[in-house]
């Protein structure tokens, strides 16, 4: 410290501002050591808000272990019933809150009855304890295999503290249901029990359930799956009984310093004990917001065990999307993830079938590859190239699973970094092909292998680049004036995704006509059935490249209008810039990524537009809603596009109210609704 006291220093703030200018627009400079990550997770000393020990709150904590408090008898070994009931739900409180984000240290293990289990005297408490414990042991377990998680999501780290209880789960379950017993026996006498213990045996039957629940997923079997789903049922329909008689428990108080204070708790126990990310503020959740959130994660999970249902690889990717559209927390994020790939199966769908087998069965409904005919798989050469091909593909798929697993900021990153992935597949995809067209090709006049593994990986990494690019639509992170070049990109993804499903239907049939030929060889052979679902997958991507090319002509017809000049005269935008980092994801090998040099920029179509061209774009832009309308009226009804179609008969509105001059003479940018469609949005005109 006293060679910094000597150190001469110089001030170089002129210089540096200086030397900014040099930068060009969106750059920075930093370290190879201290990067963005490191600036958002550097503490700032002396801050309230971010360093612990200015809270200056040290006389507001009264004991600092749990046998501190045994000793100056601030914590009841033999509780009243009201007390046993409050400490249970402000447990429950406390797994809610850990599940929201915070540390388990200064959530759950505030409780100072956890670290004393084996002094309670309570044979109640003492069950309820236990089954905490376990909760939150199998919980950890669950959350970190399937590794679902970042860092804002979940805290694994337990800072020394140890949750794992001497008892075995069974034994957990064989002591609450010994505390239902006791109290069933009672009423079976006929003695009228009060309040206090029916509310007692309503939270050791949830806690009971919560503890099974939770144990059966750490051990999925899919023959269980509907014992699972009628103890989730239980579980769920157990936390009304709780809610209702949550005033009977001991109420936790907050001062007017917004210090809680709880029989059996001391909230600043571990207050040093801070994430590595702060600020982080523990607010724990009350106790009927426990509830409502209780009761969402339970109908997650009951939705989760749906996936029993998705028995293709386009449907599992479909539901695993549908159900990231729910928003569920971490856990049911990780349960679905865990039961369907992870636990205890090796890497087997649901433990039961290999993810590489129902790969094959995809890529044979999309493309159907001659190699996966029996006379040619059966060929020793031919089954390696297959069996190389569908293991890489494997770890790619998985990642992408995993991917939507996470929350929504996360989803996008790894959708990003997951291109990279396909990009090296889809090149490996292509090698194959060839590879496996030249071989055949030696042995038989008829075989044609070109582009059978890559036009699936194509297809493949266009739905993700769309995903990536819609994602950003709900994170909110893009502009009005950003709009424009969003949808233009999208159109141009979904012409891709078009071409590659009408490749693959053509190789279909020249499939089919292959193995016909095969058969009149082979009597035994047999022809199977193909899938024909592509066609509503192509009805569909021509329903949003449609939509997409509508949104494009409303926004140029908006900019003709004057509605975005003052996001165009911005002294420091750069629109090259914006797109070029909008799209840097996409410097893939396929599809080629679409460059700046063929994007018409708004400020080139208003300065070359003639006059009274925007009439024409709006119409056009009615025209193609109105087509869109139309098709999605065809659409079986067992195909939910209720929302789609809702969204599209307001535009349809809004648009022929602009054709006739609506709001004609607002220099007021349109606004992108997306609260009826997460991806779709209504245009509204003010």
């Amino acid at each position: 410290m006293s060679s910094l006291l000597e150190d001469k220093w110089l001030d170089i703030t002129s210089q540096f501002a200086a030397a900014s200018h040099a930068l060009p627009l969106g750059y920075l400079v930093k370290d190879d050591n201290f990067g963005l990550f490191e600036a958002m997770s550097a503490i700032e000393l002396m801050d309230p808000k971010m360093d612990a020990g200015m809270l200056c709150n040290k006389e507001l904590c009264e004991v600092s272990c749990a046998e501190e408090a045994i000793v100056k008898e601030l914590l009841p070994l033999n509780p009243s019933m009201e007390d046993v009931i409050g400490v249970s739900d402000e447990i429950l409180s406390c797994i809610c809150t850990w599940l929201d984000g915070h540390s388990l240290a200064q959530t759950v293990l505030t409780c100072l009855y956890l670290h004393c289990v084996e002094r309670i005297k309570s044979s109640v408490l003492v069950s309820i304890c236990n089954a905490a414990l376990k909760s939150c042991e199998l919980i950890n377990y669950i959350v970190s295999i399937a590794g679902c998680f970042e860092e804002e999501d979940f805290i694994t780290c337990t800072y020394g503290y140890n949750v794992s209880t001497t008892m075995s789960t069974s034994k957990v379950i064989a002591l609450l249901k010994e505390g239902e017993d006791e109290i069933n026996k009672k009423v079976k006498r006929g003695v009228e029990i009060g309040p206090s213990e029916k509310a007692i045996l309503q939270r050791l039957s949830f806690w009971k359930y919560l503890v099974i629940v939770l144990h059966k997923i750490q051990n999925f079997e899919k023959k269980n799956i509907e014992s699972l789903k009628e103890d989730l049922n239980k579980l769920f329909h157990s936390v009304s009984p709780i809610k209702s008689t949550i005033g009977i428990g001991t109420q936790a108080v907050v001062s007017d310093e917004k210090h809680r204070k709880m029989i059996g708790f001391e909230y600043l126990i571990n207050q040093k004990l801070l994430s590595s990310t702060p600020p982080r503020y523990i607010a724990i959740l009350e106790r009927n917001a426990m509830c409502e959130y209780l009761m969402r994660l339970f109908a997650h999970v009951e939705l989760m065990l749906r996936i029993n249902e998705s028995t293709t690889l386009s449907s599992i990717i479909r539901f695993f999307v549908r159900f990231s559209e729910q928003n569920p927390c971490v856990l049911s994020r990780s349960c679905l993830f865990y039961i369907f790939l992870v636990g205890n199966s090796g890497n087997n769908v649901l433990g039961v079938e290999p993810l590489a087998k129902i790969i094959k069965e995809e890529i044979k409904s999309f493309s159907y590859p001659i190699s996966f005919f029996t006379p040619y798989l059966g060929d020793p050469n031919v089954r390696e190239f297959v069996t190389s091909f569908l293991d890489g593909t494997s770890l790619c798929i998985q990642d992408y699973i995993q991917a939507m697993c996470h929350n929504k900021g996360r989803q996008r990153r790894k959708l990003g970094a997951l291109l990279s992935e396909l990009n090296e597949l889809y090149k490996k995809s292509e090698n194959f092909d060839n590879m496996l067209h030249a071989y055949l090709s030696n042995n038989e006049s008829l075989a044609n292998h070109f582009r059978s593994f890559s036009c699936w990986v194509l297809f493949i990494t266009v739905e993700v680049m769309i995903k990536y690019l819609l994602l950003g639509w709900e994170l909110e992170l893009y502009g009005i004036h950003e709009a424009h070049y969003i949808y233009c990109y999208l159109e141009y993804l979904f012409s891709w995704l078009r071409q590659t499903i009408i490749c693959g239907q053509d190789q279909v049939t020249q499939g089919e006509a292959l193995e016909k030929k095969l058969a009149k060889r082979n009597k035994n052979m047999r022809r199977k059935k193909k899938d024909k679902s592509n066609q509503m997958v192509l009805q569909m991507t021509n329903v949003y490249q449609m939509m997409s090319h509508g949104y494009i002509k409303a926004l140029e017809g908006f900019a003709l209008q004057g509605k975005f000049e003052g996001y165009m005269e911005r002294k420091f935008d750069n629109e090259e810039l914006r797109f070029r980092q909008r799209f840097a994801a996409f410097n893939i090998t396929m599809p080629i990524p679409l460059e700046m040099s063929k994007y018409p920029t708004l400020s080139s179509i208003v300065e070359t537009a003639p006059e009274g061209k925007e009439h024409d774009l709006f119409k056009e832009s009615l025209d193609n809603f109105t087509q869109v309308r139309e098709i999605l009226n065809t659409i079986p009804a067992q195909h939910s596009v209720d929302s789609l179609a809702k969204v599209v008969k307001m535009n349809c509105v809004q648009m022929s109210l602009v054709v006739k001059g609506h709001c004609k003479d607002s220099k007021k940018p349109p606004i992108l609704d997306f609260s009826i469609c997460q991806n779709v949005p209504f245009v509204k005109v003010t």
